[in-house]
């Protein structure tokens, strides 16, 4: 008889079955609002990656309205853009679609009225699995989703050296290639809820937009540099315009904004100097008098190691008697530390002027200028150019001067750091210690500057603003897997320039 079951025992068993049945729905409704939180949370960092690469597109177009040497870089770039733009529309129409056909759209995570979640909706594994395969295998559009991607990580991949890691980490971010017997399309689509099809559909669209700002701002950079050093190294010749029949006499050959761990060299006369120091040295020709002239070629290697284009120079002077009948003229001004002045700092200037006898006078066609006897300090004014003059008397009492163009430029612009990197992962417990800074790598002149405030963004929560440099609470409630995204990072430098440096991605483990 122990078989039986009172109506009571019977009741009590459909009670406890009907809320085992009630906690697996719960669960399963928990998973489709954490996947459409991700989802939600990647579509609005691509919207705000978006903004932030079109500031670097802006930048190169108004450099390419006034710079013909920016062009290639605007016509470059508008090709990554338009790439970029290509795959992420047939990506989001293929997604409008999808969420039409179910009567379903993507919550607004900034309106203040909460609406019910479509659970039939989000848990509908029917509409992709029919959208992305047939009896005969993938569909049309399956095969158009796997070809763009495909074409989109050949495009990007080779914008960079073969080999180098930001190639790597393209073949493997888009890589489609077939795992554990099982195709990329049926491992991302097939028997998958809606939801969890957008949001794999919406992560590679965040990762569209992300590489596109990285190899934007890689262009930008690159070309940057590229400025500094083509155009900053300037050969000069250093040597006295009046030398002495048949006394020994020296022109020193150096490169502007001289670097002395510059690896270069110069050629006079098809003889081939070395560069000691920074500078190479030659015997000047003072056998009897008259004008004459010194003329060569300098190269040095540029960021990548490979020699540059040699650049041309020539320089006159002229071997005089013992007797000195005519008092020299000119003047020498050069920068300390590259050929441009930069807006906002303390630049340092040094000024000669041949045959000089007595203080010599350096004046500004604008800014601010102090110092004495040939070393200066300025700081830039408006414009976008400065004129120095130099000026002195001679032992005869004439008055020789010189003048000199220089460019003035802003400060280049500065980088988010934490613990000196841009992109770290740290757990979950770490991340409120962290201290957002600052720096300008590569820059000639020391930087310090102190950050005052900036936004933590952590996926599904509103965004939070924080004075100050160490993060605290702001991500309190970051958990494993999540990107914290670190940007609007306002900065005061010892200086007192003010500015925003780029964005920091904190990787949640």
């Amino acid at each position: 008889m122990a078989g039986k079951q009172t109506p009571r025992q019977k009741m009590i068993n459909l009670m406890y079955l009907v809320f085992i049945a009630m906690m697996a729905m719960q669960v399963d409704r928990q998973v489709l609002r954490s996947f459409e939180g991700i989802t939600v949370t990647l579509d609005e960092s691509s919207k705000l990656t978006a903004e932030n690469n079109n500031t670097f597109y802006g930048q190169i177009d108004l450099k390419a309205d006034s710079d013909t040497d920016y062009q290639a870089i605007q016509q470059r770039a508008n090709q990554v853009k338009a790439e970029s733009d290509k795959v992420y529309n047939f990506i989001e129409s293929l997604k409008v679609n999808l969420m039409q056909e179910l009567n379903y759209a993507l919550p607004d995570i900034y309106s203040e009225e909460e609406k019910e979640t479509n659970y039939s909706s989000l848990s509908n594994t029917d509409a992709i699995t029919k959208r992305m395969f047939a009896s005969g295998g993938p569909t049309e559009t399956a095969t158009d989703l796997q070809k763009s991607v495909d074409d989109y990580r050949t495009f990007m991949a080779a914008a960079y050296p073969a080999g180098s890691k930001d190639a790597e980490r393209i073949n493997k971010l888009f890589s489609t290639e077939d795992r554990q017997r099982r195709t990329w399309i049926q491992r991302m689509f097939y028997d998958q809820p809606m939801v969890a099809g957008l949001a794999n559909l919406t992560k590679i669209q965040s990762d569209i937009r992300t590489e596109e700002g990285n190899l934007v701002r890689a262009l930008l950079s690159n070309k940057l540099e590229e400025e500094i050093e083509l155009k900053a190294f300037e050969p000069i010749v250093m040597a006295s315009p009046l030398v002495l029949s048949g006394k020994p006499a020296d022109a020193n050959i150096a490169f502007g904004a001289f670097d002395n761990t510059l690896q270069g060299k110069i050629t006079v006369g098809g003889q081939e100097i070395p560069l000691v120091n920074g500078k190479a040295t030659i015997a000047l020709n003072t056998s009897g008098s008259g004008k004459k002239t010194i003329s060569g070629t300098m190269t040095y290697k540029d960021h990548t190691g490979e020699f540059i284009e040699p650049i041309p120079f020539t320089h006159e002077y002229e071997v005089i008697a013992e007797t000195l009948m005519q008092p020299p003229s000119g003047a020498v001004i050069s920068a300390d530390k590259m050929n441009v002045v930069y807006r906002g700092l303390d630049n340092p200037i040094s000024a000669t002027v041949n045959g000089a006898d007595g203080p010599i006078s350096l004046r500004a066609s604008s800014g601010n200028l102090s110092g004495s006897n040939g070393k200066y300090v300025f700081r830039p004014g408006t414009g976008n150019t400065v004129t120095f003059t130099a000026s002195a008397t001679t032992s005869t009492g004439k008055s020789v001067s010189g003048t000199q163009e220089f460019r003035i430029k802003p400060v280049p612009p500065a980088r988010g750091v934490i613990l000196g990197k841009t992109h770290i992962t740290v757990p979950a417990n770490g991340i409120a210690a962290q201290t957002v800074r600052v720096d300008w790598p590569d820059f000639l002149f020391e930087m310090s500057a102190t950050v005052t405030s900036f936004k933590v963004k952590v996926p599904g929560q509103p965004t939070t603003s924080v004075n100050g440099t160490t993060i605290g609470a702001a991500a309190s409630k970051a958990k494993k897997g999540d990107a914290v995204f670190v940007f609007d990072i306002k900065y005061k430098s010892s200086t007192g320039i003010t500015g925003e440096a780029s964005p920091i991605t904190i990787e949640v483990r």
